[in-house]
């Protein structure tokens, strides 16, 4: 399994733009995972055979987490994209995708090239797609999140969306898991829906996950706060602080 990093910051970060990243299975399938406002162009730019992607997966409907649908599906369009793009996600995910289209774009869902199928997937499930298992687990966060384990027979990797990690995440977790791409919005858990370095590394440290990449800081921890934030990589081995660009093999 390959990981390449789209983006690493929250909302609002212009510099390390929002988190995403782009996965290439053992059986060669490529998932984006989450598509934010600044996704779509630092895809295109980064990229290499761009128009080769399978899956989309969207963990939750906030702005930075999949407004960048409708710019990512014109390009394709524009490219003459014919194969199909699925869309996994939660439930009601079609209606929104197809809401945000339609505003940014009226009209545009008719015109374009290639079929957009979804799969929907509710916390506690788990989908087979063309021998990847994706399962499912609600997070704390508002709105409703799902973080997600990919299994492709080979490397099992997480991605949490946004939020603090649960009992159900925990439990999930617990079955096995290689690497963790997780939310540390802070140093500890400040905020009721957010998550936090701490807390990442202490559900990595129960659940024996030893390679944990920290996406999604606040921006001003960190830049106020990185000498503390090296610090902590340097003392615990495997975790990582990437940028957009970083790629690494599982």
């Amino acid at each position: 399994m390959k990981i390449f990093f789209i983006g690493v910051g929250e909302a609002c970060d212009s510099t390390h733009g929002n988190t995403s990243a782009l996965v290439t299975t053992e059986n060669n399938s490529r998932i984006l995972l989450d598509c934010g406002f600044s996704v779509p162009h630092t895809y295109f730019r980064t990229v290499t055979d761009a128009g080769r992607l399978d899956y989309i997966w969207i963990s939750h409907f906030h702005g930075d987490h999949f407004f960048g649908l409708p710019l990512l599906f014109l390009r394709f369009r524009q490219m003459g994209r014919r194969r199909p793009l699925v869309i996994v996600g939660q439930p009601g995910i079609e209606k929104k995708v197809s809401h945000i289209l339609e505003l940014s774009y009226p009209g545009c869902a008719e015109k374009l090239s290639f079929e957009l199928r979804f799969q929907i997937i509710r916390s506690g499930e788990t989908l087979s797609l063309d021998g990847i298992y994706w399962s499912a687990s609600q997070t704390r966060h508002t709105p409703y999140n799902l973080g997600l384990l990919l299994n492709d027979g080979s490397k099992r990797l997480y991605y949490s969306g946004d939020g603090l990690y649960t009992a159900q995440v925990q439990e999930l977790l617990g079955q096995g898991c290689d690497f963790m791409i997780h939310e540390a919005f802070t140093y500890v858990d400040e905020f009721p829906y957010h998550g936090s370095i701490t807390s990442c590394l202490e559900l990595a440290d129960k659940v024996g996950v030893r390679q944990v990449a920290l996406v999604h800081l606040d921006r001003d921890f960190r830049r106020n706060d990185m000498q503390r934030i090296q610090k902590i990589t340097r003392n615990r081995p495997g975790t990582l602080l990437p940028v957009s660009g970083d790629a690494l093999t599982l």
